[in-house]
């Protein structure tokens, strides 16, 4: 399961939308344990993601500038389950630096990503990349329940 991590943080990196396309299930789940944030709560299905979340990440940044998940780590594996970390550092388009560390819980099955935990450092977010902008209303608030959603991924 770690090749399609690797294979995530590459198209990521190279900002390769097809790629993320074939490895993004149908009924992709996107977790941002978080609240009150720009990127706070549950996103459901793949076109939310690369309709709303994707173009709100990557519009923030100019490609020459600054790379997404630069480097990444597998940390651990255990079936359907691949626990990854990948960092980034350069400029947003804001002009603010975004060193940004990443602590990602993929859930992986028939090839393909499922759902996603994401953790990152969400204030540092908020103001290099979003700068004060709306946030992007989540299917479902921030919430340990939603925990159940990655485990029946």
């Amino acid at each position: 399961m770690s090749d399609i991590v690797d294979k995530f943080y590459v198209a990521v990196r190279t900002q390769n939308v097809p790629v993320l396309e074939t490895l993004i299930a149908d009924g992709f789940s996107l977790i941002c344990p978080t609240q009150d944030h720009v990127l706070s709560g549950v996103y459901h299905g793949k076109n939310r993601f690369f309709e709303d979340v994707l173009p709100h990440v990557f519009g923030s940044v100019n490609p020459d500038e600054i790379t997404f998940c630069a480097a990444h780590q597998i940390v651990a594996e255990a079936g359907e389950v691949v626990m990854g970390m990948a960092q980034n550092s350069g400029l947003a388009r804001s002009g603010n630096q975004y060193d940004q560390i990443y602590l990602h819980v993929f859930k992986i099955r028939n090839g393909q990503i499922q759902a996603l935990i994401e953790g990152f450092d969400t204030a540092l977010a908020n103001h290099a990349l979003w700068n004060g902008c709306d946030p992007i209303t989540p299917d479902e608030p921030a919430a340990l329940s939603n925990l159940q959603r990655f485990t029946d991924a």
